[in-house]
């Protein structure tokens, strides 16, 4: 029996019985690697669209030199019979911009990482993901933003949706180095739980080696609003349609960012995936 291997872990460890610290390698992941590195010299603006449907261990690097800017948008649609890893490094220089958005919406077992170095200073970064777990589905996902240069701006928002009996674990790190200055960082996950069945782990933390810098971090766990559910049924809709909509809604933030193509692609999971599976 082979070895399980860490595919990725948390800055500050924290008790071992909750089992957070590390993110584990899928089993039966393809050794194949994808490799991608994505450069913006200083002063110029991209967007990069990077799409994921194979089975495979992903890795991507990104430099922002001093003045770029980047909107990178990552959609994972690996089969659900399929694992997959995803890693995606960033570097900001001075006065550089990355805006992130990210969809994990795939594979039997995706882990995914994300780690993020604000260098330079006056760098901004803006985080928006978005995960969708069914049937045993395992998300495990780790981001970490380091806030190095003076007035750093971070934004991490991170919306999910659970059903069936999938599994998923969240964390979610801001983490301001000495000399940051003048920094400020969000970080904000959501979770809405459509099934009794399924297990939802959320981990922030915030680390801070620097006085003058303003953190915020908060998690917020619940399950579907049923006054709205019963109130667009009695405007005529299925219940599977009423929270089908419910759940759009609550994405809605997340996919807004997305190309069209993507965001209907979301919309159509969305409606299949719930389609009587909450009776």
């Amino acid at each position: 029996m082979s070895e399980t291997k860490t595919f990725s872990a948390i800055p500050m460890r924290t008790w071992r019985w909750l089992g957070v610290n590390e993110g584990l390698m899928p089993e039966n992941i393809t050794d194949t690697i994808k490799k991608k590195q994505i450069l913006v010299e200083a002063g110029q603006q991209d967007q990069v669209i990077l799409t994921n449907r194979e089975s495979a261990q992903y890795e991507v690097q990104v430099h922002i030199a001093d003045g770029g800017e980047l909107h990178l948008v990552n959609v994972q649609l690996v089969s659900a019979a399929e694992p997959c890893t995803g890693r995606v490094k960033v570097y900001l220089g001075k006065g550089a911009k990355f805006s992130y958005t990210a969809v994990e919406a795939g594979a039997s077992h995706v882990a995914a990482e994300l780690t993020v170095d604000m260098a330079g200073d006056d760098s901004v970064s803006d985080i928006w993901a978005l995960y969708f777990g069914d049937g045993s589905r395992k998300v495990d996902m780790n981001y970490v933003i380091r806030q190095g240069g003076k007035r750093t701006d971070a934004n991490m928002q991170v919306r999910g949706a659970l059903l069936g009996s999938s599994e998923k674990i969240f964390r979610g790190t801001l983490d301001f180095l000495e000399g940051t200055k003048g920094s400020v960082g969000r970080e904000n996950e959501e979770v809405v739980l459509l099934s009794p069945a399924v297990r939802n782990r959320s981990v922030p933390i915030m680390l801070s080696h620097e006085d003058d810098v303003d953190g915020h971090h908060a998690v917020s766990v619940g399950k579907m609003d049923e006054e709205k559910l019963f109130y667009l049924m009695s405007r005529g809709l299925s219940e599977d349609g009423a929270r089908a909509m419910l759940v759009r809604g609550f994405v809605e933030p997340v996919s807004k960012a997305l190309p069209l193509e993507y965001a209907v692609e979301m919309n159509n999971l969305i409606n299949l995936e719930l389609k009587g599976s909450l009776k």
